[in-house]
């Protein structure tokens, strides 16, 4: 999804066409939050700066993105990828903006074209913290069963199996299309002679599917 306002002043929205980004209110009252300038690092004083500030909201989780609001003409057009990725259009008076995790630690800052003279500049700081990301979903989607296709009568062989996937649970049953021979684990004791065919099956509770794989053995 993306996500696209206006904001005017410290706290005036127009022109919303998507529900990621919210305008929050301090807990004590009025309508900017008071932030410690991240753009100075160090120094002997902590000065603080009046921000609006927005809730950025999508399945990874939620960052907070912060405005240098200072004056009543401030104006600036934001658009959200759906991503934590932002554009700014049209800044007035409004020099910075930074791109916070939930907890207020700093991800990234933007200066704006008043002070970098061009476009918006984004700056990452060392030891930034990291934007949140969605895990992708564990995938499984086949296994292989691998060993000899030759034996003799009483022979015990020693099978292969193997997953495509992400999945890490994966379990495997192999059993002989001959109940006369033996299987334990991926071990068979050949029972007689002529072709058997070794079937291998792979479950996944994470993916909630299982696959299988044959193999034909020839039996002297």
């Amino acid at each position: 999804m993306a996500d696209s306002l206006v904001l005017t002043g410290v706290k005036d929205v127009r022109k919303h066409t998507g529900t990621e980004m919210l305008r929050l209110n301090p807990k004590g009252g009025g309508d900017t939050f008071q932030l410690k300038r991240w753009w100075v690092a160090g120094g002997v004083s902590t000065c603080y700066e009046p921000c609006t500030v927005f809730d950025v909201t999508t399945a990874a989780g939620t960052v907070k993105l912060a405005l240098a609001t200072k004056a009543e003409g401030s104006r600036v057009r934001i658009d959200h990828d759906g991503s934590f990725n932002f554009s700014f259009f049209g800044a007035g008076e409004i020099s910075r903006a930074c791109l916070f995790t939930d907890a207020f630690e700093v991800i990234e800052h933007y200066v704006f074209p008043s002070i970098s003279g061009g476009k918006v500049m984004t700056v990452t700081p060392p030891g930034g913290a990291s934007r949140p990301s969605v895990t992708p979903p564990k995938t499984f989607t086949g296994v292989t069963l691998s060993g000899s296709s030759t034996a003799n009568d009483s022979d015990t062989e020693t099978y292969t199996a193997s997953k495509t996937g992400t999945a890490t649970d994966v379990t495997y049953v192999l059993s002989s299309d001959d109940p006369s021979d033996v299987v334990s684990n991926l071990d068979v004791t050949f029972s007689g002679t002529g072709n058997r065919v070794l079937t291998l099956t792979g479950s996944s509770t994470e993916v909630g599917n299982s696959q299988t794989d044959t193999l034909t053995v020839t039996i002297s």
